[in-house]
């Protein structure tokens, strides 16, 4: 259900029918979501452009001697969608036959086709991972503690991929049961073990934290729900420890049932249009409807995720009307490029993606993004040669050009299918990330040039060039050092930025700035010195204040306005602004015996 900026949980479709959508795996391509959802016939596809509104496209892939088709995932590699998922032969009555197979296709809606079977054992729920220019992958078995004697069942492991099409075959387990909750039956097979149940591995990836949700026992049981688990980032995913959230011996569920919504588990998690904001896709079930296990009831819904410190919160499962997923400032879908063509007014600070692919030609392809034009001896370009297959970062300054960057691109890119160019301005830094290599980093000094305004556009050089989809938003994420931009923003009392976040030179950091009439999201990830003699307070020059107690060291704070509403969400509770009208505002934000670590913000 849909009304203006709003929508009501389960998500809805074209037609007007009721659709499910069990395991939902979210693919973001050229500016549109596809989800891939289980059914027993085959994989059911669905296109979306903003997660709230969906038009179902049949099935990915059917086959008529398989069937049981479970929790698919899909990844988009230059040029190729690569499918994992399970199913049983259709003479089969054994769910325990599913086992992990690949098929590809050349479009994201399919048909995609059967290429090789991975594992002749149980082996399903995978979920791929890109990370540091490597691929990896996430998936449950049975065998791996399937005949312990006291906690049997399965489990998540984690193998590297030497290529989409073959494991390395050297998987180490990430997450184990250890908790009653994550029973799926109790004495299954009658000698007195329980049989556990983890499965649905969703990673999530801020700052220097890597979450790994996953789904424990069954849909159909009561205490089926969505745990969390966080490890420290390193270079490489297979030396990461996840740990449970709080800790091995404390249930703390993510999501679970409450009185409107049962079934709530294996999801994925995406960023909203917006490019910042993660959202959770999962499947539930409607708790008024008698559970029927012959008939499938499990729906798609959403929900947006808050962070703090190590906690990840959700409010849902919800079945009342709530603010859409955050929508980007522009969109612009399948423009033909032929030479130099503006998009829109540029930023000091923004987040933009573009999805381009060039016209072969025996003369080469080349192309720029003009990231921040004045004029045409002031501006910056980053641009791709197929040639070189190399790209830089050109800066012309007053007229005189000169080379800031110069990177070779994947060895194998083919530069005539969709490729995402992800550029993060965040005033003279950029972070640029192209597909799934590791991002790049540079920076632009340009004098009295920053105070000019500039514009965003993109540039063919005697090429031929297909922008399928262009997004940008007035965002920024700063941690570490970075966070010495956040006087940019804000006027902050004295402080010194460092790879920790920023802190007072002082006792009390003191952050203020005038308040802008328009919708936004700003978070602040905080760190306390000690658990006790800290606080945060927010003041307003309206004479409202509002101080934030807080239990745990690591905290957040979210201050959130939509339509002249305002309010905060501290350390996963909401807090309400009172309305103010008839003078200009300005907020004060003081932490005292605490320090930043990160600050986001995006104009919604």
């Amino acid at each position: 259900m849909r009304e203006n900026n709003m929508f009501c949980n389960p998500v809805v479709f074209s037609d007007g029918k009721r659709h499910t959508n069990p395991d939902p795996y979210i693919l973001r391509w050229c500016g549109n979501y596809y989800c891939y959802a289980t059914d027993e016939s085959g994989v059911k596809v669905s296109i979306s452009k903003n997660l709230t509104d969906w038009c179902y496209e049949g099935y990915a892939i059917k086959e008529d001697t398989y069937r049981n088709y479970w929790a698919p995932s899909v990844i988009y590699i230059n040029g190729t969608f690569y499918m994992y998922y399970s199913n049983v032969p259709a003479e089969s009555s054994d769910r325990h036959e599913e086992c992990l197979k690949l098929a590809i296709s050349d479009r994201p809606e399919g048909p995609f086709f059967w290429k090789k079977t991975f594992f002749e054992k149980f082996s399903i729920d995978s979920h791929p991972v890109m990370w540091n220019g490597k691929q990896y992958m996430f998936y449950s078995v049975n065998d791996w503690i399937g005949t312990d004697e006291k906690i049997a069942g399965t489990c998540i492991l984690v193998d590297e991929m030497v290529s989409p099409e073959q494991f390395a075959k050297t998987p180490r387990k990430v997450i184990l049961p250890t908790l009653k909750q994550e029973i799926y039956e109790e004495n299954r097979f009658g000698d007195g073990r329980d049989w556990y149940t983890i499965e649905g591995a969703a990673p999530i990836v801020r700052g220097q934290r890597f979450w790994l949700l996953y789904s424990a026992n069954a849909y159909v049981n009561e205490d089926y729900f969505v745990g969390t688990t966080v490890a420290d980032s390193k270079d490489r995913l297979m030396d990461m420890n996840w740990k449970k959230y709080p800790s091995d011996d404390i249930w703390y569920p993510l999501l679970k049932k409450n009185e409107m919504v049962e079934g709530t588990g294996h999801n994925t998690v995406e960023k909203a249009p917006n490019m910042l904001d993660d959202w959770i896709i999962y499947h539930g079930r409607k708790a008024e409807e008698i559970l029927d296990p012959d008939i499938e009831q499990r729906e798609m819904y959403i929900e947006p995720l808050y962070f703090s410190g190590d906690k990840v919160v959700c409010f849902g499962p919800s079945s009342q009307m709530q603010e859409s997923p955050g929508n980007p400032e522009v969109q612009i879908k399948n423009a033909y490029i032929t030479e130099k063509q503006m998009l829109c007014p540029g930023s000091p600070f923004y987040i933009a993606e573009f999805w381009i692919s060039a016209q072969n030609s025996h003369t080469g392809m080349r192309y720029g993004i003009l990231t921040d034009y004045k004029n045409e001896n002031n501006y910056l370009e980053i641009q791709i040669c197929s040639g070189k297959n190399e790209v830089k970062a050109i800066q012309n300054a007053d007229g005189i050009k000169g080379c800031v960057l110069t990177e070779k691109l994947e060895q194998d890119f083919e530069h005539t299918v969709p490729h995402l160019i992800r550029i993060e301005k965040k005033f003279h830094r950029y972070e640029l990330r192209i597909d799934y290599a590791p991002e790049i980093s540079f920076e632009v000094h340009a004098g009295d040039m920053d105070q000019r305004e500039s514009t965003v556009g993109i540039i063919s050089h005697f090429s031929k060039v297909r922008m399928h989809s262009f997004t940008l938003t007035r965002g920024v994420v700063l941690e570490g050092k970075g966070l010495q931009d956040l006087g940019k923003i804000y006027c902050v009392s004295p402080a010194v930025a460092d790879k920790d976040g920023l802190r007072s030179l002082e006792n009390t950091l003191k952050l203020e700035k005038k308040c802008e009439a328009l919708d936004f999201t700003e978070e602040l990830q905080i760190e306390a010195a000690c658990a006790s003699d800290n606080s945060t307070v927010f003041k307003w020059n309206d004479g409202q204040s509002i101080s934030i107690e807080h239990e745990d060291r690591a905290y957040s704070v979210y201050y959130i306005r939509r339509g002249g509403r305002e309010w905060l969400i501290a350390d996963g509770k909401k807090l309400e602004i009172r309305e103010s009208t008839g003078r200009e505002r300005t907020v004060q934000i003081c932490l005292t015996n605490s320090k930043i670590t990160e600050y986001r913000f995006a104009k919604n």
